[in-house]
């Protein structure tokens, strides 16, 4: 039984992190040898590459049938500027679809659970901290999921060894002498070790506080697993990933694909539920044509010590403005920095019980989004990082192009606006020297837009289609989303409610590139994990460029400018107030058949860790109740929250 007297931290045991060069590309000649033969290493680096042509070349086929639509379309008088602006961001928005779409197919293809072998000799073991970096979070929360974890390794019989780190950026005194007290009684009752950091200056965020524990502790660790605020992972899963990096010396990161949990509102049941059957299809997609040049996300992964400390030291960006300073969206730069020194980065979608919190409200998951936004568009000036491998670049693009094709998207309906309903009701007027009076509009009828909106509305849905038919498949899965005519159900209000936020949120992605480029820094706020629901006026505060978009749409159609292809678009657009307050509602409040839509196995039959977690947080959260009020113990309601003005 762990002593509450001792230090809350271990004795030091530094670990040089150098910052990398990113002009020069490493020395890699210091790796362990290969976890595979010659033979078998060739053999699985064929099937790779067969896999990469078979992902990337469909979509390049997809996105050359569109633009021979188009360019049948406009060929007939010849081409004018605005014609080739709409084909390219036709093709350039198109193109990451169809990706998505390829990677859905493959994982369609080849969705089971690969059989993990038996290893060829005992796996050494591992001393593994988890560490749970923390910036002014609801500690009671925190304590919680901590020790669901500990009590859950606690009855497990492993060769590995684990600590937990609890590493506090808090600048709230009172929540961090909360912090404190929490840590201090879990302590109290664990048998596995649990320390309590907090630092005296949270430099460079969550990157720094890592790269602080690896300085003074890192050296006595084989490997960490980093856990964010809400993330929950079940002890097997933790074992599996000790074992899977024991038997792998080549490999230093490996990822799992974490599941979402905690739904309390509309919007949050329909994330959860869209994660829960499109994710892992995508996720197991983008593992096979990744291979060994995975990708990281920040959480619920597991990393080799050394590796990391050799490899993954960040610089600062030069310059000035959010694209510049301390990398924000450090997890992609830091796994294209371990495959740039030759280590294996590598995604395990098998894994599972790895969870993390589902955003409550559509504009906690903006505002989630503008962060992200900010650090993805950084990762445009890494692309010529010295030495990346050419897969670890395309996540970097990946990433970014996530929030730049939401503005191609916007700009393709300012354009699809433009062009009107024909050619004598268009905005534009092109004028030719034999020409001068009347425009020359190339012909467009009813049903070549018809096939233009459905073929691009069928991207944005095939993946959804190809995560039912997987489901649908799998009998025990089914059943755990309550049985086939619930689950019909729960598939079509899902898609229904995708297809009305997906222009939300293409203007909400256009405000956050907006913001970055006006160098309107998202700061660090901490995200809002307690589902506080936004009232009305907040609401056409966050959402009034929507609603200004929208009801301008509509007056076009009204005055017969626009074709009614748009006036869905519109209607949701000028509807997303209440249409926002309408997700952002519990789904307690729902009554009958309604109660039971979208509910995915972490509500229907949660895995044994949920249900654990569950009993755990109830008394925590009554403690923290009875705290004093003025000392904001145990509050996260004293963490300072993100504007909700689309540009401060």
């Amino acid at each position: 039984m762990a002593s509450a007297g001792r230090a809350m931290m271990p004795s030091p045991a530094p670990l040089d992190m150098p910052t990398q060069d990113f002009r020069q590309a490493p020395v890699s000649d210091r790796l362990p040898s290969g976890q595979h033969t010659t033979s078998e290493q060739t053999a699985k680096n064929k099937r790779t590459a067969i896999i990469r042509a078979l992902v990337i070349l469909p979509a390049v086929l997809t996105v050359a049938a569109l633009m021979a639509i188009f360019y049948d379309w406009f060929e007939k008088h010849g081409f004018v500027a605005a014609e080739i602006v709409m084909m390219v961001l036709v093709g350039f928005s198109s193109f990451w679809v169809a990706l998505s779409v390829s990677m859905g197919t493959v994982g369609l293809l080849m969705h089971r659970k690969a059989q993990k072998p038996a290893p060829a000799s005992p796996l050494n073991a591992l001393d593994v901290a988890l560490l749970v970096p923390i910036y002014n979070e609801d500690c009671e929360a925190v304590a919680a999921r901590v020790e669901t974890m500990v009590r859950a390794l606690e009855r497990e019989t492993s060769h590995h060894r684990f600590a937990f780190f609890v590493l506090s950026d808090t600048r709230d005194d009172a929540l961090a002498f909360a912090e404190n007290q929490a840590v201090r009684r879990l302590r109290a009752k664990a048998q596995l070790p649990v320390f309590y950091r907090r630092r005296n200056k949270n430099t460079d965020r969550k990157t720094g506080n890592i790269r602080n524990w690896i300085a003074k502790w890192g050296g006595a660790w084989d490997a960490f697993i980093t856990l964010d605020a809400d993330s929950l992972m079940a002890s097997a899963a933790i074992i599996e990933l000790a074992d899977d990096l024991a038997s792998k010396p080549r490999t230093a990161l490996i990822q799992t694909v974490p599941r979402l949990m905690g739904a309390e509102t509309l919007f949050a049941r329909a994330l959860q539920f869209s994660n829960n059957i499109y994710g892992p299809l995508l996720a197991r997609g983008l593992n096979l044509w990744s291979g060994d040049s995975g990708n990281y996300w920040g959480h619920n992964a597991i990393i080799r010590c050394k590796a990391f400390a050799a490899c993954a030291g960040l610089p600062q960006l030069a310059g000035r403005g959010p694209l510049s300073g301390t990398i924000k969206s450090h997890d992609f730069v830091e796994a294209a920095l371990l495959r740039r020194a030759g280590w294996h980065v590598t995604i395990n979608p098998d894994i599972e019980a790895s969870y993390e919190e589902v955003p409550q409200t559509i504009t906690d998951y903006v505002l989630r989004d503008r962060r992200w936004c900010q650090g993805n568009l950084q990762h445009l000036r890494l692309l010529g990082i010295k030495g990346l491998h050419p897969v670890s670049r395309m996540h970097m693009l990946q990433g970014a192009m996530a929030y730049i094709a939401s503005a191609s998207w916007f700009a393709l309906l300012i354009v699809w606006a433009l062009l009107g309903r024909s050619e004598e009701e268009t905005v534009f007027r092109y004028f030719t020297d034999t020409n001068p009076l009347f425009p020359v509009w190339p012909q467009m009828d009813a049903v070549s837009r018809g096939v233009v909106l459905g073929f691009m509305l069928g991207l944005l849905l095939l993946p959804k289609v190809f995560g039912i038919i997987a489901t649908w498949r799998a009998e025990p899965q089914l059943k755990r989303h309550g049985g086939p005519v619930r689950f019909a159900a729960s598939a079509a209000c899902e898609i229904v409610l995708a297809v009305l936020i997906a222009p939300i949120m293409m203007v909400q992605h256009v405000i956050a590139m907006g913001r970055t480029l006006l160098r309107r820094d998202t700061g660090w706020a901490p995200q809002n994990r307690s589902g506080t629901r936004f009232g009305w006026l907040s609401l056409v505060r966050f959402h009034g460029v929507e609603t200004a978009a929208g009801i301008t749409l509509l007056v076009l159609f009204w005055l017969g400018v626009i074709s009614a292809w748009l006036l869905p678009i519109a209607l949701t657009l000028s509807l997303s107030v209440p249409f926002a307050m309408a997700l952002n509602a519990k789904t307690s409040a729902l009554r009958g058949v309604l109660r039971g839509l979208m509910a995915t196995p972490e509500i229907v039959k949660p895995q044994a860790i949920i249900t654990a977690f569950r009993k755990t947080v109830a008394p925590s959260k009554t403690r923290a109740a009875m705290a004093e009020p003025k000392t904001g113990a145990g509050r996260a309601a004293a963490t300072p929250t993100a504007s909700l003005a689309p540009w401060k």
